[in-house]
């Protein structure tokens, strides 16, 4: 119980530490990003990648428009002034009994293409998020009401246009 005692403490520590350091995240988020726009057309690249692992007659259809939210509140420990970059699809031509070998495929995809996953609900409820490893994007699937399955995907922070604002 001692040595238990003893990692527990350990492991506080160098969590305070790190969370405590106010250099670490503040020296990252204020390095150059990926514009908003590029982060546009990324999101739409995650969204058109993973849509490529269903079948041919899948179609796209924008749930919305690209939306572009501020990172005022932001997760990471990062500066105000950032923004995050998201949309939504509807996954139509896709038969609604066949939801859940669709969402099979899109989980194979991404478990197979870089992705973490996040958040798998299934076999309770047809919703999955997932976090591209290497650029830090997020993507989910989601089943309506109705049963239409939609595809999202929104960056990380990014500053507008690049830089840090002054």
């Amino acid at each position: 119980m001692k040595r238990l005692k003893q990692v527990a403490c350990l492991a506080l520590a160098v969590f305070a530490m790190t969370a405590c350091n106010p250099d670490t995240d503040q020296e990252t988020a204020m390095e150059e990003t990926m514009t908003e726009d590029e982060a546009a057309a990324k999101v739409d690249q995650h969204i058109t990648n993973a849509a490529s692992a269903l079948p041919e007659t899948v179609e796209l259809e924008p749930l919305g428009p690209v939306t572009f939210a501020s990172c005022d509140d932001p997760t990471d420990g990062g500066p105000r002034g950032r923004v995050t970059v998201g949309q939504d699809q509807w996954l139509r031509g896709l038969p609604m009994e066949e939801n859940e070998q669709n969402a099979e495929l899109l989980y194979e995809y991404w478990t197979t293409n870089g992705y973490r996953v996040i958040r798998d609900e299934r076999p309770d409820k047809l919703s999955i998020a997932v976090e591209n490893e290497e650029d830090g994007f997020l993507m989910s699937l989601r089943v309506s009401i109705q049963g239409s399955l939609s595809i999202g995907a929104s960056s990380p922070c990014v500053w507008p246009e690049g830089i840090p604002e002054a």
